[in-house]
């Protein structure tokens, strides 16, 4: 997972400039069929009933640099797609915090569940 330009330049507000960042009050996950960039928000996946989830990560272990996810993730009603990467967002629609390669991409059928359990979603900070 990698850090978007968004996220990057929140945290060095923060931290350097004594800006406050509001913790998002949700975090979500989008789905895209390519690289989505530094931005965060190219490629992602459109049609079907597919939408952003809510996503949930357990507490981060002191010094272990990573989070999981503590429950399922299921996009239901896909469009046809591979998809091979994801992001996390503040919100549905907003701001991207995090993206990356799936493990493996996922070939989608039209009206098909892509689910993903609990600890497959790693957010991880090298």
């Amino acid at each position: 997972m990698t850090a978007t330009n968004y996220l990057e330049d929140r945290i060095l507000n923060h931290v350097l400039r004594n800006t406050a960042y509001v913790q998002p009050t949700g975090l979500y996950m989008a789905l895209h069929t390519a690289d989505p960039g530094e931005t965060g928000s190219g490629n992602e996946v459109v049609g079907g009933s597919y939408a952003p989830q809510a996503v949930v990560f357990t507490a981060v272990v002191a010094g272990s640099g990573q989070a999981v996810s503590s429950g399922a993730v299921s996009f239901a009603g896909m469009p046809a797609a591979t998809v091979t990467h994801f992001t996390i967002r503040d919100a549905p629609t907003g701001n991207p915090l995090f993206y990356g390669p799936l493990s493996a991409p996922q070939v989608v059928s039209a009206g098909a569940t892509l689910a993903f359990n609990a600890g497959q979603v790693v957010i991880s900070c090298d």
